[in-house]
């Protein structure tokens, strides 16, 4: 006995413990990710306030290197020609020492503080004081800490000059401040930062430089920094994979010490151990769910999924216009009975398209055929008046031109035996039209300018007349000036275009849209009826893609377009 549907489905709900599966790895990896991002809030806050800490250090220090620039015994030790004797030039240096000392012993760091004057000033001792070219001013002076090495050690400088420069100029400068801050007593403040915590915080800059109490892991610390690639970011972290090992690299940038910045790095893996050894036990426990899964899978595949997928096919195909598709289903269930009713739903859909199809083609053929007579008596009584007042007035060459074109023109518009005619052959009745209009009229003229290669297209009969017509009867007749109507056709991509133009007075902006609703809608059948009927005849004809757009032209009347998309076969360019 095979299983229904039903039952089959009832069996799917094991699969619910897929979902349990799923929920305990979407709250596991949510577990990870909360704490990996609480790992990184904390030391990124505990790092950013390391970094205030040290902004501050270096911002006192460097307000104590402000303090002794503008202080009064510092300059005045610079122009010691105003002191009276070496008593006095003593007893200044005496306090400027003083004063040195008492700023070192005020900092947190061990700050050295020097005063080097220019090496012209009497006050300059080469013995006790270095000279300004000893500095090397010209490439080390800058308004912001430095990183230097020098005397065997490493420091962080920091030079103020008086009078205060940006570019060091040893003839302008009277003397130089200096604030130097040994690395190791950085080192100190970084390991007393560092806590309990076996990877301390470190220094770096983007040059390269590390300043780390850490010297046996220094060279790992280098490739870390290096891989850390802090770019334009002041602050941030980065998850960074070295040695096999990941590692959670927190940095904030110094605003007093250009260019560097203070960071910390934890291995991810020791505070996730634990979660992972749960991560291996759901590993194991869903390989078995998995293979219990695909076989209900295949299960499944094979008495809903198939059948759903013919179901799928024979609708595509129906919606292709392909009406004769019959499904089979050799299984006893609910799929053999959508399959049956499929069958006769494509076949009934098949025989009530034919009908309507061929009640539009009937519809459109009244419609045609009904406009077509309404056109021809009034169109022909006023030929036949022309006739009659130009036999009075004697004008025999206006008689026989009006008669031929006339005749003619009725030759070439009773022609119901098709639809379609060529463009050509629709043209040329414009052309004929025109022409009658023209001697009734003898106040317009007219112009078609159609691309040679579309002469060829099929078209439905009266496309273009009743648009020359409304040129006319709008456009034309209330001027009174000389008329102009112009009809032009040409290709665009895939698209042919024929336009219908007058210089009359065209239509308002507010009446246009009013115009265009009508015509698509056919809201208003008192209005715009015979563009309508055009409108419609183009889209049961020339397919969806056919548009009609009315707009104000170049010569300022109403210029109606004519948009349709053209196939190519190999008899020519065709519909």
């Amino acid at each position: 006995m095979r299983l229904n549907i039903f039952t089959k489905i009832v069996l799917v709900i094991f699969l619910l413990l897929v979902s349990t599966l799923l929920l305990y790895y979407l709250t596991n990896r949510s577990s990870v990710r909360l704490i990996k991002q609480e790992i990184q809030r904390v030391k990124l806050n505990e790092l950013t306030f390391l970094a205030g800490d040290i902004d501050n250090n270096l911002s006192k220090i460097s307000s104590f290197s402000d303090f002794l620039v503008l202080d009064k015994d510092v300059r005045l030790l610079a122009t010691p020609s105003f002191l009276e004797g070496d008593f006095e030039l003593n007893k200044l240096k005496l306090r400027v020492s003083d004063k040195l000392n008492l700023l070192h012993a005020l900092n947190n760091w061990n700050a050295e503080f020097t005063v080097v004057y220019a090496e012209d000033s009497p006050a300059f001792s080469p013995q006790t004081t270095p000279t300004l070219s000893d500095l090397y001013l010209e490439k080390h002076f800058r308004p912001f800490w430095q990183y230097e090495h020098a005397d065997g050690g490493a420091y962080l400088t920091y030079y103020l000059a008086h009078p205060y420069t940006f570019r060091f100029d040893p003839d302008e400068v009277s003397y130089v401040i200096r604030a130097k801050i040994d690395t190791k007593n950085v080192l100190d403040y970084l390991d007393r930062a560092k806590g309990t915590n076996d990877n301390g915080p470190i220094l770096f800059s983007a040059a390269g430089d590390v300043l780390t109490g850490d010297t046996e892991k220094l060279p790992f610390i280098r490739e870390l920094t290096r891989l850390l690639g802090v770019g334009e970011e002041t602050s941030g972290n980065r998850l960074i994979k070295l040695n096999g090992e990941h590692y959670l690299v927190n940095f904030s940038a110094l605003g007093s010490f250009k260019d560097w910045y203070v960071a910390d790095y934890t291995p991810i893996n020791e505070v996730l151990d634990p979660i992972y050894a749960n991560q291996r036990l759901y590993y194991f426990s869903s390989i078995f769910l998995l293979l219990f899964s695909i076989l209900l899978a295949l299960l499944l595949y094979r008495d809903v999924q198939i059948p759903i997928r013919k179901l799928i096919w024979g609708v595509r195909k129906i919606t292709t216009g392909q009406y004769t598709i019959t499904l089979h289903q050799k299984s006893n269930d609910e799929f053999a009975y959508l399959f049956d009713r499929f069958n006769e739903m494509s076949k009934e859909i098949k025989e009530l398209i034919e009908k309507v199809y061929m009640e539009q083609i009937r519809s459109k053929e009244a419609k045609l055929r009904q406009l077509h007579s309404q056109i021809q008596p009034h169109f022909l009584y006023n030929s036949l008046a022309f006739i009659k007042s130009m036999a009075e007035l004697d004008e025999k060459q206006a008689v026989i031109d009006m008669s031929m074109s006339l005749s003619r023109y009725f030759r070439q518009s009773i022609k119901f035996e098709n639809t379609f005619t060529t463009l050509r052959e629709e043209l040329g009745l414009v052309r004929l039209y025109l022409t009658i209009q023209s001697l009734q009229m003898d106040r317009f003229v007219f112009a078609i300018d159609v691309e040679e290669s579309l002469l060829g297209l099929q078209v439905p009969r009266l496309l273009l007349q009743p648009l020359a017509e409304n040129a006319i009867l709008h456009g034309i007749e209330p001027l009174r000036t000389v008329g102009d109507i112009r009809i032009a056709g040409n290709i665009d991509g895939e698209y042919c275009e024929i336009s219908v133009a007058d210089n009359g007075r065209g239509v308002e902006t507010g009446r246009l849209a009013a115009l265009r609703n009508a015509i698509y809608n056919g809201s208003d059948t008192n209005t715009a009826w015979a563009l309508h009927n055009v409108y419609e005849r183009m889209g049961a004809l020339l397919g969806p893609d056919a548009h009609m757009e009315l707009e104000n032209g170049e010569l300022g009347g109403l210029q109606v377009k004519l948009r349709w998309r053209m196939v190519r076969e190999q008899e020519g360019l065709e519909l």
